[in-house]
């Protein structure tokens, strides 16, 4: 199999490279990066030797030269993306350009240049659908209602990859998940600020009230990559899934679960979800039983997620 990824020097793709170049050692694993702040080629610096490395930022067009030397795929898998929240309600242009324009320009890619792919996979978030109400659970079907720029230029990329397959012939699944942790994960994401801010003595900020703190459903970055794996023979073209954690915690459930394993003395401030973040919903939550009903669930669970998150942070601190 030949194969190209992007994203791979990011929090996720890295995950994905570990996954398949272990699991696939045959694998020729192709990898367009173009190194927003977010990725680098530390997390993999194991890898380096098994990988065929292009560097170029997809916002631009595949130009001749690399339609050449990448040569015909047999998948592409679209990870590469601006993804923080914050950053989109400050500066929402580079969110558009990369989401949005750089989707079309791989969609075109594979259009015009790889006649034998077998499936264009596109990994999408549960924000495209908006907050959920507690009790409610999205499913693939549910409307888009994305409430900031991330998620509006991520929903903008999945209509594209849909009308792609179903006017332009690419084959293409589109996958939503939701929050994945894991080690090398960037400190501008929630897990390893509440480790650094426990490390180091400082506030941790919980969105919510104590009385109801904001809410997601964490997968461990290792079993989002096992998920792609299993719809690479179990998925079918044309088709959305979404790729869902068991357990839902809510932010203090999170923070005392982390302090729980280092065992430090927590300082904790609530703050109003929606002042103080425009644009950033107090629940989100996604329904895993299309996945679960194929005979897929997440290996490994929140707690276990967690210890190895920590115990390999603690060796690797300059991660923090």
């Amino acid at each position: 199999m030949r194969v190209l990824i992007t994203g791979a020097a990011g929090f996720i793709g890295s995950h994905f490279i570990k996954y398949f170049v272990e699991k696939y050692p045959k694998w020729e694993i192709i990898i367009l990066e173009g190194l927003n702040y977010a990725g680098t080629y530390d997390r993999l610096k194991d890898f380096r030797g098994k990988l065929k490395i292009f560097h170029h930022d997809f916002r631009g067009v595949i130009n001749d030269y690399l339609v050449k030397n990448i040569g015909e795929l047999d998948y592409i898998f679209h990870i590469g993306a601006e993804t923080h929240v914050d950053r989109s309600l400050v500066e929402p242009l580079p969110f558009l350009q990369s989401n949005t324009i750089g989707t079309y320009n791989l969609l075109e890619y594979a259009r015009f240049h790889q006649p034998r792919l077998k499936m264009f996979f596109y990994i999408s978030t549960d924000e495209v659908y908006g907050p959920a109400e507690l009790g409610v659970d999205h499913d693939e079907d549910q409307p888009h209602r994305p409430s900031n720029p991330y998620s509006a230029t991520k929903a903008a990329a999945e209509d594209l990859v849909y009308c792609w397959n179903r006017s332009m012939g690419i084959p293409a699944i589109i996958t939503n998940t939701m929050n994945n942790i894991g080690e090398m994960q960037h400190t501008e994401k929630y897990v390893p600020k509440i480790i650094r801010c426990l490390m180091n003595g400082d506030i941790i900020t919980v969105h919510g009230s104590p009385d109801q703190p904001g809410s997601r459903k964490y997968l461990y970055a290792r079993d989002h990559a096992d998920a792609i794996d299993f719809l690479i023979t179990n998925g079918k073209q044309g088709e959305k899934y979404n790729i869902v954690g068991e357990e839902e915690i809510n932010n203090l459930e999170l923070v005392n679960k982390i302090n729980k394993i280092l065992n430090k003395t927590p300082k904790i401030k609530f703050v109003d979800f929606h002042s103080t973040r425009p644009g950033h919903d107090l629940r989100y939550s996604l329904d895993g039983a299309k996945m679960e009903k194929l005979g897929w669930t997440p290996p490994t669970n929140v707690d276990r997620a967690l210890e190895q998150m920590v115990d390999w942070t603690l060796k690797n601190k300059e991660w923090l």
